[in-house]
């Protein structure tokens, strides 16, 4: 008994003990943190997967990286050589229209254009030079034949001694230079400040009123930056690419066509400007590359060099002398190829000397208007009529395939014959069968309406007679000279040929570009600059240019690090 009483309490004690040792222990542990295992060795085939895939993304970076610098200047260096705009305005006043773009990139000559100033003194002058100067810059990066370049006179004042023309500070030299004959020839066209832009009609037409014009204001203002000064709030829309193009046909042209118009007849004036109603006839020749000027046919001779002669609705008629004047410049020496545009009207008086020479190319002026019967075929007044048939004979340079062609208080037109000896005669523009020619009155409201009519039926606002010779060479070439015969100065009246409603002038130059085969016609409407368009200065341009230079590709290339750094470390 004794020793198993002395068995319990011995293993009693050793239990106590463990007890006791466990709660230390635990206790221990605890108080002091766990040590972390030991890191697993790598193999050497894990070692050497990562760093293929270190060495790849690093590879990838550097390439990436590499592409993008060598975008960024290669982008730097064309954009250069060949500017890229966004004309984001709202009537596109930077770009040019599709008829100029076309006629830009036809052009294989040499071109230098210089504007007289310092550039940022240019554009910061007026509004309408900014946009004359990124016009400009449009058309030399559409063709590399064009250039052009800024020259302040103040800064070197010999560089005008090599032009004929007086030129003076913000002026601009359209010029090429070619050899004929051994020799070099310069052709120039100078534009000033106020040939890049026109004036409301409003104030035209009180200028016009007054006996002034814009042309006489410039010559009394001394300069174009004063009459600008002066005047500019009377402007009220651009007409650089007008001008630039111009320029441009004039300056390029291999066989350039002088216009010369024939005044001292006391020439029909405009009701409501007083001035010439073929105004606007003479820019839109100046426009598409004619040299245009005037001539006092009871004074002078044509000049010889002059391929259309313009005859502008004389109230008086020709003396026989001065038929003669222009008889002679058709023939030109039997060989042709002179053109005449005459213009008739309802308030001419009898003219017998210049009907007998219409006659010797079978036209004639018939009396009263043209009118139509029915209301779609005129605007308000049945005198004020819209043509019912168009001769497609030289619609080549045409964009609208059914031309609407207006006018009023237009004479007939008539052909006498179709052909004889040599002459041969067309009908262009014609009324509807439902037309007649009618004498005018006026009522008791004083509105002009039709009183007796004198013919019924179809009848012709526009008409020509064409002379014909045969080359001596036995080529059997044939050279003509023509006579473009209109019934009515409103045909190509300044506000007709300007409305947008009508193809007058669409039209009427696509015959005339046909029979002088000149190249195609330029059309263009001025763009007004007004309101809020979108536009940088000097110092967004420079902020945009650092941020596409450098703050984006140091941002991409700070990424890319990072992206690397990252990689490397895991």
């Amino acid at each position: 008994m004794e020793n198993n009483e002395e068995k319990v309490t011995s293993n009693s004690g050793d239990l106590l003990k463990k007890i006791v040792a466990d709660e230390k222990k635990s206790k221990e542990d605890k108080e002091s943190p766990k040590k972390a295992p030991k890191p697993k060795k790598e193999s050497s085939g894990e070692l050497k997967k990562k760093l293929k895939h270190g060495t790849m993304a690093t590879a990838l970076t550097c390439v990436f990286l590499a592409v993008l610098v060598l975008i960024n200047v290669v982008a730097t260096v064309l954009f250069e050589r060949y500017p890229i705009n966004i004309d984001l305005t709202k009537d596109k006043i930077y770009s040019m229209s599709d008829v100029s773009e076309e006629y830009v990139k036809k052009v294989d000559t040499d071109v230098l254009v210089t504007i007289f100033a310092d550039e940022e003194t240019y554009i910061n002058a007026w509004a309408y030079n900014k946009q004359a100067v990124e016009l400009l810059k449009n058309y030399c990066a559409m063709n590399h034949h064009i250039t052009y370049r800024f020259v302040d006179i103040d800064s070197n004042p010999d560089v005008i001694k090599s032009y004929s023309d007086n030129i003076s500070n913000f002026d601009i030299i359209f010029e090429t230079e070619k050899e004929v004959d051994g020799e070099k020839v310069k052709r120039t066209r100078k534009l000033g400040m106020v040939d890049l832009v026109s004036f409301n009609d409003e104030f035209v037409s009180q200028l016009s009123q007054s006996g002034y014009s814009i042309d006489l204001l410039r010559e009394q203002a001394g300069s174009d930056m004063s009459l600008i000064a002066r005047f500019g709030e009377q402007v009220e829309a651009s007409n650089a690419e007008q001008a630039f193009t111009s320029a441009l046909m004039t300056v390029t042209d291999p066989n350039p066509i002088y216009v010369t118009f024939l005044t001292g007849r006391s020439e029909v004036k405009d009701l409501i400007s007083g001035g010439s109603p073929l105004s606007y006839f003479r820019t839109l020749l100046v426009a598409n590359g004619y040299n245009v000027n005037e001539i006092d046919i009871t004074k002078d001779d044509i000049p010889a060099e002059t391929g259309i002669v313009v005859i502008p609705a004389p109230t008086v008629d020709y003396l026989p002398e001065e038929v003669q004047k222009v008889s002679d410049f058709l023939n030109n020496g039997g060989k042709l190829g002179k053109q005449l545009i005459y213009v008739a009207s309802y308030s001419q008086k009898e003219t017998p000397n210049l009907d007998e020479f219409l006659a010797e190319y079978g036209l004639e002026i018939g009396q009263g208007v043209i009118c139509e019967t029915y209301g779609e075929s005129y605007i308000n007044y049945p005198y004020c009529t819209v043509a019912g048939e168009v001769s497609d004979s030289f619609d080549q340079d045409m964009i609208s395939k059914d031309p609407v062609i207006s006018s009023m208080y237009t004479r007939p037109v008539n052909t006498l014959f179709d052909e004889r000896d040599m002459v041969t005669t067309e009908k262009y523009v014609q009324s509807t069968g439902n037309a007649y020619t009618a004498t005018l009155e006026y009522n008791s409201a004083r509105q002009q309406v039709p009183a007796d009519t004198l013919t019924r039926g179809q009848q012709c606002y526009f008409a020509i007679g064409s002379k014909a010779v045969f080359s001596e060479d036995g080529s059997g070439d044939t050279t003509y000279s023509n006579v473009l015969c209109f019934g009515s100065e409103y045909l190509l009246q300044s506000n007709i040929l300007a409305a947008q409603q009508y193809n007058n002038s669409e039209y009427f130059f696509s015959v005339l570009a046909g029979i002088t085969h000149k190249t195609d016609g330029v059309f263009i409407k001025p763009k007004t600059i007004k309101g809020t368009a979108f536009d940088i200065d000097q110092s967004k341009k420079a902020v945009l240019m650092w941020t596409f230079i450098v703050i984006i590709p140091v941002a991409v290339l700070a990424a890319g690090l990072a992206v690397w750094l990252r990689r490397k470390n895991k």
